[in-house]
């Protein structure tokens, strides 16, 4: 009788735990983001469309939206695809204070043939990005996004002060000693449309 009491227990946990995880790109979704466009006069809800857990970034203007929670230690995971075009869009890491387009933020890149690049932006450094003509760190192999209209799918670990970056299960890019270990978490409209999904923060 104990036995089954401390299996039935394990399993409401276990259902306990799915019942909190969060939805991310639900409608729902909208409050737990801050959004910041180039072109402020423009509804947000115009770029940023939320459609029952997939992200959908059109082509209105440029800018971003981040989380309104500061993340230090994580394992980001997503899918992402382009619905016709190849273009361009980012993930951006440890955003600082005062938003702007755009901000002080390593950007990992997910522009066509560039997936995987790791750009240091607005004056933030790391060991491979120490000066303004080196603020790009290329890919550490060749690029493996799929065909527009395929689902990609890229996982950045950020862990005391190092970034890594994977696309498509592969490791594309690492960086070191970054003067920034903290900040809010972005993803970026660079005027194509792009479309996210499946996000995990944990």
């Amino acid at each position: 009788m104990k036995f089954r009491f401390i299996i039935l227990l394990g399993i409401v946990s276990i259902i306990a735990v799915n019942a909190q995880k969060r939805a991310y790109f639900t409608p729902e979704d909208q409050k737990n983001w801050i959004f910041v466009l180039n072109k402020p006069a423009i509804n947000a809800g115009d770029l940023f469309i939320f459609d029952n857990g997939i992200l959908k970034i059109t082509d209105v203007t440029t800018g971003y939206l981040r989380t309104k929670k500061v993340y230090r230690h994580f394992v980001l995971e997503i899918d992402w695809r382009w619905p016709k075009v190849a273009a361009n869009s980012g993930i951006l890491i440890h955003i600082q204070k005062n938003d702007t387009v755009w901000p002080a933020c390593y950007q990992v890149q997910q522009k066509a043939n560039a997936a995987g690049d790791i750009i240091c932006m607005k004056g933030l450094r790391a060991k491979e990005c120490t000066d303004s003509v080196k603020f790009t760190i290329p890919k550490l192999q060749a690029s493996n996004e799929k065909a527009p209209g395929e689902w990609n799918h890229i996982k950045v670990v950020s862990k005391k002060g190092t970034l890594e970056v994977y696309v498509n299960g592969v490791l594309q890019n690492k960086i070191t000693g970054m003067t920034a270990k903290k900040g809010y978490i972005g993803l970026q409209a660079e005027g194509k449309p792009v479309e996210f999904k499946n996000l995990t923060i944990r």
